[in-house]
């Protein structure tokens, strides 16, 4: 299967967050079928604004670990099924609504990955991702579909089109892909994909990069979470958290083969969405920013 030019930041830090969720697949190789990553991110206590909770601080942090194993139809179509878990932690002791931090999800997805029409790559996409401590299907579980496909429109130039869309937990969510990438010379590339990817990215050395890119925590924009621990009419509520950044990071990859870095930026703050089960009497919690780390790795085999 031919290599594709784009690399998704939503692998390393692209604006859906998270490659369990939305992923380019760049890592698809015949001889190497299996492929892992990992990534967790901390946030530092960003302190909230909102009453009646007004100056207290929230603790954000959030990781996920994947598995992929990829079967080739022929050398122009692929299929690879994914299995992953995703963790979320908020720590704040002051939360007026519900009393749990930890959030484990487990995620089942298969993805069909095309190069047959000339100068086109396609990724079709569809999933979904369930509460671990209850395994409800029909309550916690929220199931996503994909489809994205980029144009090599010049020798240094993809566009991108497609679409992303969630629906789960009482909540739904739609969003078109658009955007482009730019090999601007042999050493820079730019990329700005809504809502995947922007990012400037440097080769300083033959496997090595650096970049500056746009961070989104909490999920896919408004992606919904079941309760635990809730208070009142907020037991088996729904949250939802969202925030964006700004990261540096220097990443080491070897034709996507291995892959590791490190990264560190600032979060510019978000809100807390809490709602009750029946997604009802919703109230925003704001928070300020806050410095963050992230490390990642990926590892074909």
């Amino acid at each position: 299967m031919k290599t594709p030019l784009l690399s998704l930041a939503a692998c390393m830090g692209g604006l859906l967050c998270s490659d369990s969720f939305a992923s380019d697949y760049r890592f698809v190789h015949e001889k190497h079928p299996w492929h892992i990553t990992g990534n967790y991110a901390q946030v530092a206590g960003a302190e909230v604004t909102t009453h009646p909770a007004k100056g207290s601080h929230l603790h954000y942090g959030e990781g996920y670990g994947n598995l992929f194993y990829s079967h080739f139809l022929n050398t122009e179509n692929s299929l690879t099924a994914q299995v992953g878990v995703n963790y979320t932690r908020i720590h704040w002791e002051e939360n007026p609504r519900f009393t749990d931090d930890n959030y484990t999800y487990g995620l089942l997805s298969l993805a069909w990955i095309s190069h047959s029409l000339e100068k086109w790559r396609w990724v079709m996409t569809g999933g979904t991702i369930v509460d671990t401590r209850t395994w409800n299907f029909g309550q916690s579980a929220v199931y996503y579909g994909m489809l994205w496909g980029r144009n090599q429109y010049s020798e240094s130039v993809g566009l991108h089109i497609g679409f992303y869309g969630y629906y789960g937990a009482m909540n739904g969510y739609f969003l078109p892909i658009l955007g482009f990438d730019w090999k601007c010379n042999r050493k820079w590339e730019l990329k700005a994909v809504f809502p995947l990817d922007a990012s400037l990215n440097y080769n300083f050395s033959k496997n090595w990069f650096t970049s500056i890119a746009v961070m989104s925590f909490g999920g896919p924009y408004r992606f919904p979470r079941r309760i635990h621990g809730g208070v009142g009419r907020y037991e088996n509520g729904i949250f939802e958290v969202y925030s964006t950044g700004v990261e540096w990071e220097v990443k080491f990859d070897k034709n996507n083969f291995i892959i590791f870095g490190i990264g560190a930026g600032w979060n510019f703050g978000g809100w807390l969405l809490i709602k009750d089960s029946h997604n009802h009497h919703p109230k925003y919690y704001h928070f300020d920013s806050a410095p963050y780390g992230r490390a990642f790795f990926g590892l074909s085999f």
